[in-house]
């Protein structure tokens, strides 16, 4: 009986052997997948993170952009303004020019009119009295002769020259509207360098 106990015994042994080494196997197999999936997810939520943190990064930047350009565009709006400001204070300030002002403005004009013959003067609202035919008679050239018309135009200051239906307008208003078309960059640049 010892022999078949011990027969047993042996086979017993090496089953549990084999259990032991599969057990191990299994065990060793179960941890090499968990090992694999581990890493495969850190890898995933690296690249998640990644990739969210370039989303962020990216909008963080158009962002930056975006306030950016806001801010340049209301610096640029309030330089406008403060130009519009000053156009507007200088047609003002020559609506404000006395009779000795305006008539010196008036005589450098007249003389550089590239016209002949009669014409009219029509004085604008703001300049009005500030010229009389008595003293158009004492500007007039050769070439040029010019007569104060009795009405005004409204709301301006200067005047315009018309012979046969052309105008010749120096009204304030234009004038400036003439040199903000031209010098508005200009302007900007020397107002704004300092």
């Amino acid at each position: 009986m010892d022999a078949i106990e011990k027969i047993v015994e042996q086979i017993l042994e090496k089953g549990q052997i084999e259990v032991s080494t599969y057990k191990k196997a299994e065990i060793d197999r179960i941890d090499q997948e968990y090992q694999e999936q581990e890493e495969a997810l850190v890898l995933q939520e690296s690249k998640l993170i990644e990739k969210n943190q370039e989303q962020t990064n990216k909008a963080f930047k158009q962002k930056e952009n975006r306030q950016q350009l806001e801010i340049k565009q209301a610096i640029l709006n309030q330089k406008q303004e403060y130009l519009e400001q000053l156009f507007l204070k200088s047609v003002e300030r020559m609506n404000q020019w006395t009779q000795a002002e305006f008539q010196q403005f008036a005589e450098q004009i007249i003389t550089q009119l590239p016209i002949e013959g009669e014409a009219s003067l029509i004085v604008g609202e703001h300049s009005n009295g500030k010229l009389s035919n008595q003293w158009l008679l004492e500007h007039s050239t050769e070439k040029l002769k010019l007569r104060l018309e009795n009405k005004l135009v409204p709301g301006s200051g200067g005047f315009i020259v018309a012979k046969e239906g052309v105008e010749y307008n120096f009204l304030f208003s234009s004038l400036v509207q003439e040199v903000k078309k031209t010098e508005s960059f200009n302007v900007l640049e020397s107002y704004f360098s300092n």
